[in-house]
């Protein structure tokens, strides 16, 4: 599971800082939606200088602080963070938007926040997502929308933002079925064999399917430009 959950960020950082020639050491991060810290845990092992996660959960929280007390932790509404902009250089959120209510206002949050990098991963608005993803999910007896972003859609809402272009705004498609993935992972035993089968079953799909993904990792990098006219708003 944790490979699972690693590997998407892995690719948005590998790419994010390519873009901006930036190293992890160099960054404070803010993970928005962070719920037990998983994501800021990885964050803070890649060398980030100071990482903060935000959740509306106060018990989710506390287990985040339990389980990793180098992440600094904040109760906040993912859609209205009571923080100044630009706080942070780079902002992620994993597989959080699509259970706001609105979660457009959740990623133009995120890039009034971000002083650099805006990483967003989230199901992606394809043909498989359509056909075989989960339209509605519950979570503790919350009942969400599950919504689905695209290509289109992010730029759309980076640009009407940030009211200038971005130095970058990359958008992968990426496969991601980690129940089945998991379950098949799981006939080659636990430890580094299902790892092994899961990287191989993952690697095929987003090689030779590549079109088809039904994840999104976005990746916006912010210009002088763009991120004083996120400051104007």
């Amino acid at each position: 599971m944790r490979y699972l959950r690693d590997r998407r960020i892995r690719i948005a950082l590998t790419h994010a800082l390519a873009i901006t020639r930036r190293s992890p050491q160099d960054l404070t991060a803010l993970v928005v939606c962070g719920g037990v810290g998983g994501e800021g845990t990885y964050l803070k092992n890649l060398g980030c200088r100071s990482v903060t996660v935000t959740d509306f959960s106060q018990h989710a929280l506390e287990i985040c602080r339990e389980r990793d007390p180098r992440l600094e932790t904040r109760l906040e509404d993912a859609e209205h963070h009571d923080l100044p902009d630009e706080s942070f250089d780079i902002v992620l959120v994993q597989d959080g938007l699509h259970e706001l209510r609105r979660p457009t206002i959740g990623l133009t949050e995120m890039l009034r926040l971000s002083r650099v990098i805006t990483i967003v991963i989230e199901p992606y608005d394809g043909i498989v997502g359509r056909l075989f993803g989960t339209r509605w999910e519950a979570h503790g007896g919350v009942i969400n929308y599950v919504f689905r972003w695209n290509r289109r859609l992010v730029r759309d809402v980076v640009r009407s933002f940030l009211r200038a272009p971005a130095v970058a705004t990359r958008v992968i498609r990426l496969w991601d079925h980690n129940v089945i993935v998991r379950r098949v992972a799981q006939l080659a035993g636990r430890g580094e064999a299902g790892v092994m089968v899961a990287r191989a079953i993952y690697f095929t799909l987003d090689t030779v399917f590549a079109g088809f993904g039904n994840m999104m990792v976005a990746i916006i990098v912010k210009g002088e430009r763009a991120g004083a006219a996120s400051h104007a708003r």
